[in-house]
């Protein structure tokens, strides 16, 4: 209805259709009888005027999709690169990946990085030589060992050069001598718990021959072989060690306090990728640094990030571990020609070949000097300041 002048209102002969012009309701001229002349000419240019308005908002809101629609469809052309990585334990030495994958890291640097958990080194370095994966993140020593083998395995950084592991073992072990004609389980033959194994026995004045040797599993399997009595000792790491010692088993040989050292935590690939696809490498390198970073500033995200890999709940435990390998991890993680001799020194009293080997041949520190020469460290330490 239209009010006339006066206050009188009048019907409208004809029910008016509603119109629509680009999603917009209109009132179409024409069909309203007894209307004021004065309120008619009103009423036409109020419609006018705001009809030119309605014009320019749809000429504007056309230009923003437009606009928009062009954004899209560069940011389609620029769609995250696909990588598959392992990590071979469930422990804090993979925190860093982990708070790079939950922390949108690796998008930050255009990566889209799928994280599996592959247990055993020896499995990780099939998996990388195949092409399934294209980074691993396990000790250093499976790797160098497929080096000597002939394969073009390489080591591009290092956050860890000591063995964080502890021998677990039935309470009623005192110490390492009693250890004679006990089953010790490990992850694999060949795997770094059973190079470390032997090189502990070796310190302590024992042989590999004066026990027997079990090859178990991943570290749940192992923790659970321990708990059924199947093994009287095992090597285990992180939250299994803090969860066996609070169960009332021993930690008889902290490994981190033995003179070893072997690259524990280490970023692996093989040669002709990294030198095929340096831009990648990069990248990777970056989010996995920038992961260590925020790891030893944020501690409570952290935590909660640990606990959702560990699916440990224990809050004595988390702080436990977080305080162990945030001590522990390296804030520059650039690769030892050092330590790669001393990994090779270690293999050669079982394998004397060994002796022969170039170290130099299995390490690539191109990228780990770059990101030093470019400041990266600096700038991750100004934004992720610790105490």
């Amino acid at each position: 209805m239209i009010s006339e002048p006066g206050g009188r209102r009048d019907r409208l002969v004809n029910p008016v259709p509603r119109t629509y012009v680009h999603g917009f309701r209109t009132l179409p001229f024409g069909q309203v009888q007894n209307i004021h002349p004065r309120t008619h000419v009103r009423g036409v240019l109020w419609y006018g005027v705001n009809q030119m308005r309605l014009y320019r908002t749809i000429i504007a809101i056309l230009a923003m999709i437009s606009v928009q629609g062009s954004l899209c469809k560069e940011l389609e052309g620029s769609t995250l690169e696909k990588i598959n990585v392992s990590y071979g334990s469930i422990s804090g030495t993979q925190s860093p990946v982990w708070v790079a994958k939950e922390k949108a890291l690796f998008e930050k640097q255009g990566l889209d990085t799928n994280l599996v958990y592959i247990s055993g080194g020896p499995r990780s370095v099939m998996a990388m030589l195949g092409g399934s994966v294209q980074f691993v993140i396990h000790s250093a020593m499976p790797s160098l060992e497929a080096y000597i083998g002939g394969a073009d395995t390489v080591l591009i950084g290092t956050s860890m050069n000591h063995l964080d592991h502890y021998l677990v073992v039935h309470p009623s072990i005192a110490n390492s001598q009693d250890l004679r004609g006990k089953i010790v389980g490990i992850s694999a033959l060949g795997s770094l718990t059973d190079v470390a194994l032997r090189e502990a026995l070796r310190l302590n004045g024992l042989s590999e021959r004066e026990i027997t040797v079990l090859a178990v599993g991943d570290l749940s399997a192992r923790m659970s072989a321990l708990r059924t009595g199947t093994i009287h000792g095992t090597l285990l790491i992180g939250a299994q060690a803090a969860a066996a010692a609070k169960m009332g088993f021993r930690l008889l040989i902290d490994f981190s306090k033995l003179p070893i050292e072997v690259s524990t935590s280490s970023i692996l690939s093989r040669r002709a990728y990294v030198l095929k696809n340096p831009d990648t490498t990069l990248k990777f390198l970056k989010a996995w640094v920038e992961g260590t970073y925020f790891f030893k500033a944020k501690r409570e995200v952290s935590r909660d990030i640990m606990r959702k890999y560990t699916r440990t709940e224990d809050p004595e435990v988390l702080d436990s571990i977080y305080d162990r390998y945030r001590n522990l991890i390296l804030s520059k993680p650039l690769p030892s020609i050092a330590v790669v001799k001393s990994m090779l020194r270690i293999l050669s009293r079982t394998r004397p070949v060994v002796r022969d080997i170039n170290p130099e041949g299995f390490v690539e520190l191109r990228f780990m000097r770059e990101l030093e020469r470019s400041g990266f460290f600096e700038e991750m330490s100004r934004q992720y300041p610790t105490e």
